[in-house]
């Protein structure tokens, strides 16, 4: 065995010394951790994501191995041609396949050095934040696997020429095949492109970049290695093949044996991913199938088996590819786990065949129009994307399976409903907010139900509640929105029905984003409109809020700086981001409980204060709730009227109270026997249309658990928990925290800038205001005067005065606002200036180690070479 080794080390070793005894090593080392940092931290993405990973390289790192790897492998065997050392080397007596070993195994060890060095980019980011090491890991396989296969192309390139230059020309165009093939559509349609397209590198590589070690992707690079090996073995002894007019066309049989090993390799990759097997090595183990999904398929009765039959387009889109391969994944784990208790096929459908028939006249699931914008060369612009659920009577179907959702909650959920008949019921409680949608009147136009009510039918039997009559007894959750528009007598009803115990989500709303009209505080009329029947005042929701044991201030609007997304810093502080990564908070989600535990970020718009009464009659669990640099503003600061409308005040001053404020809480009673039981949230644009089409279209970096939050709330107030730990299952937001602490640096400073350009703005407020009350006593006290006079002389004087203060108030509020604008001119500078740092210093440090190591090597050669040789054969320099 050793001596079988012996020549593929020997040339190993003098492979690696040959390479890094000159400039050329060091140089493509330096070069190509400096360009793959370039790729991973100079794109103004990696800021604008603000995630601590590897994505932005991921998209470059293919089509930069193209024309790196050309340079590792140029030389291996176009330089012993030059220099007529090939000769030399194929007389030893060795095997071609060990000559080839030894070569491919030299450039194997070269291109995993630099990969060593390039390590240093996960130390920029374990500087920067914290990564998942595991998608690390299997994101570094990727990019060695990938290399490992692209570097027997290079080969094959060598071997052909004996001109370094054309050596790397041809090495960087047989890289290139396998690498942009990946754009087949552009040529090609239908199952061809689909197969294609499926063997590129890059398709290939996505599930190492996501944290996934897929056994056919593993398979398909060794494959694709061992098989390029075999032709360079080959090629290398073609001097042995017989010349002349009677010998066999080896050439032809050879090509014909490549192609043969082409078709092998595609073969074992597309049979090996329809039989799968994936190794999830991310740190919350997102590809695996969860506990709580083996448990409720455990549950299943193989008796009354459920069936799933998925209609897919094979061919689709670019931005629904992963999706489509997500759920295929999940139903083959399901048809494992499930034995005879599910039956799962996917059923490949396209227009105008059986299988469309029978999914539109069946099931109801028509194909969707694919935006332009989502569209890619070669896919049609119109797809079948949905599944539907059978057992027995039973069915449940999904039209179409928007790309955002999580594969392995919605299908586990529609087998959870085929599989229960029984549904529970929650009630929506009518008032102003018409959430059932329906025709408009006024409007003349009709809306549709509002998302919340269409997901929790997916799961539960959603029903009208009329406030004006009394409720159904049998209702498991009351869902009430916005309880100060419904009149006096309903609110009694409302709270009667509380404090009999009954589970209730209640969501309250100082000011509703999506109409200011129904806020429970008066708007401001019109300056400029007259007359007109003054506004119905809005019902006091006291009643219910005694039930409740809360304090809700409505005249007060909560506010917090913290914002984890550069991209849309510009958000005002009334938008507000609850994180995990809020390093001013202290519990934003509480941990101790089910609904909320582990969820990363919710957003509140506008949102309003809880807070517990002094009556104690109930417990107050905090859900969610603010950091310390948060406040409140009063409502009619926030609030103006103008000749347009109501519109929000930009320029309201922001003054952290420091105190921790929760804006959504658990209440439960503790007298009586059937304690009050309710949740209650002081922001009704939680639930907003925008958040659910962020869920459904799987906005990268824009990915809110609202809807995860309330459908969490009110399966735990029907007293079911099989889906809350499975619904809040996604990555983990990893951010780039020394950015946000260098950058909270800044904020805090534009704040003090902002608030103390505030309080000189109302100093001179108030200077100016004193000289006017002043200026009026003067007129007032004099007793020279009669009282006409006097009221005449008032009124010129105050009319003066007050021509004065509104000049001077607008020239204190601009002088305010060149203030405000200066300390956020700042600011942003300085964030930039961070940035750029940080690019810089990404960029040119984990290149230095290579260089230094460059730098020794050349000084220890250097040194060496002039070891032994006479003093008088030194050049020395002339002195004078």
């Amino acid at each position: 065995m050793n001596d079988r080794w012996r020549l593929p080390k020997a040339i190993l070793k003098r492979e690696l010394t040959s390479y890094f005894s000159s400039p050329t090593g060091y140089v493509f080392i330096t070069l190509f951790v400096f360009l793959s940092a370039v790729a991973a931290f100079w794109q103004e993405a990696f800021f604008a994501n603000n995630l601590a990973n590897l994505d932005p390289l991921n998209a470059f790192m293919p089509y930069l191995l193209v024309f790196l790897i050309p340079a590792i492998t140029m030389s291996l065997w176009a330089e012993e041609k030059r220099n007529g050392t090939d000769e030399l080397l194929l007389t030893l007596p060795a095997a071609d396949r060990d000559i080839v070993i030894g070569k491919y195994l030299a450039a194997l060890t070269i291109y995993e050095i630099a990969l060593l060095f390039s390590l240093s980019h996960v130390l920029v980011l374990l500087w920067l934040g914290s990564p998942d090491l595991g998608l690390m890991f299997s994101t570094y396989l990727g990019y060695w696997l990938m290399g490992a296969a692209l570097l027997t192309l290079g080969m094959l390139a060598s071997l052909l020429v004996s001109n370094l230059t054309v050596a790397f020309i041809l090495g960087a165009a047989f890289c290139a095949v396998p690498v942009f093939i990946d754009h087949a559509g552009v040529i090609l349609t239908g199952g061809a492109r689909r197969l294609i397209e499926g063997l590129s590198f890059r398709t290939q590589f996505e599930d190492f970049a996501a944290g996934v070690v897929s056994l056919s992707s593993l398979l398909y690079f060794v494959t694709f290695t061992l098989a390029m090996l075999y032709l360079n073995v080959a090629l290398l002894g073609r001097r042995h093949w017989q010349t002349g007019k009677g010998a066999a066309p080896l050439g032809r049989h050879y090509l014909a044996r490549g192609l043969a090993l082409l078709v092998i390799v595609a073969s074992l990759t597309v049979l090996t991913g329809r039989l799968g097997g994936r190794i999830d090595v991310t740190a919350e183990r997102l590809h695996s199938l969860s506990d709580e999904t083996v448990a409720l398929i455990g549950q299943l009765d193989p008796e009354r088996p459920v069936f799933i039959q998925a209609f897919l387009s094979p061919n689709v889109p670019r931005r629904y590819l992963q999706s489509r391969n997500n759920i295929v994944n999940v139903l083959r784990e399901f048809n494992a786990l499930g034995g005879n208790a599910i039956h799962a096929r996917v059923i490949e459908t396209e227009k105008y065949t059986p299988e469309a028939r029978e999914a539109q006249e069946r099931y109801d699931i028509q194909p969707r129009p694919i935006p332009i914008f989502e569209q890619t060369p070669g896919s049609p612009d119109e797809i079948y994307f949905g599944l539907a659920f059978t057992r027995g009577a039973e069915e449940f179907v999904i039209p179409f399976f928007d790309p955002g959702l999580p594969a392995e909650y919605e299908i586990m959920r529609s087998v959870r409903v085929v599989s229960n008949a029984e549904k529970k019921k929650v009630g929506v409680l009518i008032s102003k907010v018409n959430m059932f949608g329906g025709f408009d009147f006024q409007t003349r136009r009709r809306s549709a139900d509002w998302s919340i009510v269409d997901e929790l039918r997916k799961q539960y039997d959603v029903q009208r509640v009329p406030a004006d009559s009394d409720y159904p007894a049998d209702l498991d959750v009351l869902l009430a929105v916005l309880p100060h528009t419904i009149t006096d007598e309903e609110l009694e009803r409302l709270a009667n029905h509380v404090s009999e115990g009954h589970p209730a989500l209640i969501m309250l709303d100082p000011m509703p984003a999506f109409n200011i009209e129904l806020s429970p505080q008066i708007p401001p009329r019109n300056p400029f409109q007259q007359g007109g029947p003054p506004p119905t005042p809005p019902t006091s929701v006291q009643p219910l809020l005694d039930v409740l044991g809360l304090q809700w201030p409505k005249d007060q609007i909560a506010w917090d700086k913290y914002n984890p997304h550069p991209q849309i810093g510009a958000l005002p502080e009334e938008i507000i981001f609850i994180g995990a990564g809020n390093k001013a908070a202290v519990n934003p989600f509480n941990p101790e409980e089910p609904i909320t535990a582990g969820l990363q970020e919710v957003v509140l718009l506008h949102s309003g204060v809880l807070k517990p009464a002094e009556t104690d009659k109930t417990d107050f669990i905090p859900l969610l709730q603010t950091g310390a640099d948060s406040g409140q503003v009063m409502w009619m600061r926030l609030v103006q009227r103008t000749l347009f409308g109501i519109q929000l005040n930009p320029n309201v001053p922001h003054r952290p109270d420091e105190e921790f404020h929760v804006l959504a809480a658990r209440v439960e009673g503790k007298e009586g026997d059937k304690p009050v039981r309710a949740i209650v949230v002081a922001d009704l644009d939680m639930m907003g249309e925008q958040f659910f089409e962020l869920r459904r279209r799987g906005v990268e970096n824009l990915n809110f658990d609202n809807v995860t939050f309330l459908l969490n709330a009110v399966d735990s107030l029907a007293g079911d928990d099989s889906f809350i730990e499975l619904r809040k299952r996604r990555p983990r937001h990893r951010t780039l925290e020394a950015v946000e602490s260098r950058t909270r640096v800044y904020e805090e400073q534009r704040l003090e800038d902002t608030t103390e350009a505030e309080d000189v703005a109302e100093q001179r407020l108030e200077e100016a205001q004193e000289r006017l009350d002043q200026a009026v006593a003067a007129l007032q006290a004099r007793t020279d005067l009669d009282a006409q006079t006097k009221r005449i002389m008032i009124a010129n004087q105050q009319k003066v005065e007050n021509r004065r203060l509104s000049v001077a108030r607008k020239n204190i509020e601009d002088e305010k606002q060149r203030q405000m604008e200066r300390a956020r001119s700042e600011m942003e500078s300085s964030i930039r200036a961070i940035q750029s740092t940080i690019k810089l210093l990404a960029v040119i440090i984990p290149p230095i180690p290579a260089f230094a190591l460059f730098l020794l090597v050349s000084v220890r050669r250097l040194r060496r070479e002039k070891i032994g040789v006479s003093p008088d054969r030194l050049v020395e320099q002339k002195k004078g």
